[in-house]
């Protein structure tokens, strides 16, 4: 099996431990820095791994699977870690899981984001925000049950993946990933009753800023735009999970919601 190894930076020596774990099981293609030379690397075809395992945090991750066409194995040297399946601990276990091929193949969908900057894919969102000198701007948000408008510092259009990224801590829902929707989230509104809307996966929306913004694309600066057009992407990403993994495991264990507190018979 063609495995390719990715990792940040200062995860190196995590990074150095799974490729010496893995390097007598595996034909490993990839052993390098996710730096700016990353996308040339990857599309060298005569190097096309069947699997990549990304070494790092969520970031890290959402960079590689971006770049390659095959699944992708979150190993966590970083924080939350909600893309990975695996810790360093548990290597021993990820090499019986590839020669077995023993996973959960978490399929997740994103977003096209058009604008005058270029086209670009989120896999967790895509956010419209001021410059901190800027006043607070107005934000026309057009589909097909209507318009609604926001006068806010920003605001972040998130798949149900990116639902427990930034838009979550801005008091937005979480969304299951099964769940064919995406939300808008504003960013510090003038009126606290404007919330999160959550729509219909198949709605293409508009959105005119009446001053130009920034538009971030999972994480990345991408450009200053006034209007963007944002929809669901035919393209889908793969996640290789262990079998023992399900999504409501992974946010009581990251984030602590759902967690059982206090157990029966407990005061």
């Amino acid at each position: 099996m063609r495995i390719g190894i990715f990792y940040r930076t200062d995860y190196v020596i995590s990074a150095k431990e799974v490729y010496e774990k893995l390097k007598s099981h595996f034909d490993i293609l990839f052993f390098k820095d996710s730096s700016e030379n990353f996308p040339e690397v990857i599309e060298d075809k005569t190097f096309e791994p069947q699997v990549v395992i990304s070494v790092g945090g969520d970031g890290t991750v959402l960079r590689v699977l971006k770049k390659v066409k095959c699944p992708v194995i979150g190993v966590k040297a970083g924080r939350l870690g909600f893309f990975s399946g695996y810790l360093l601990s548990e290597i021993d276990k990820l090499i019986e899981d590839l020669k077995n091929w023993n996973f959960i193949e978490d399929k997740r969908w994103m977003l096209r984001v058009e604008s005058s900057a270029g086209v670009f894919f989120a896999i967790n969102d895509a956010v419209l925000q001021k410059d901190v000198a800027q006043k607070i701007v107005d934000f026309t948000v057009e589909m097909t049950d209507g318009t609604f408008y926001y006068h806010a510092d920003g605001l972040v259009v998130s798949t149900p993946t990116g639902s427990s990224a930034y838009a979550l801590a801005l008091g937005g829902p979480i969304i299951l990933p099964n769940v064919e929707a995406f939300e808008i989230t504003p960013m510090a509104p003038q009126f606290l009753a404007t919330r999160s809307l959550v729509i219909p996966s198949t709605e293409k929306i508009k959105i005119t800023v009446n001053d130009t913004v920034n538009l971030v694309v999972d994480g990345d600066v991408v450009g200053k735009v006034k209007e963007v057009h944002v929809r669901k992407c035919s393209k889908v990403i793969t996640l290789l999970r262990p079998k023992s993994y399900d999504f409501s495991t992974s946010i009581k264990e990251k984030i602590g919601y759902g967690k059982m507190l206090l157990k029966n018979g407990s005061e």
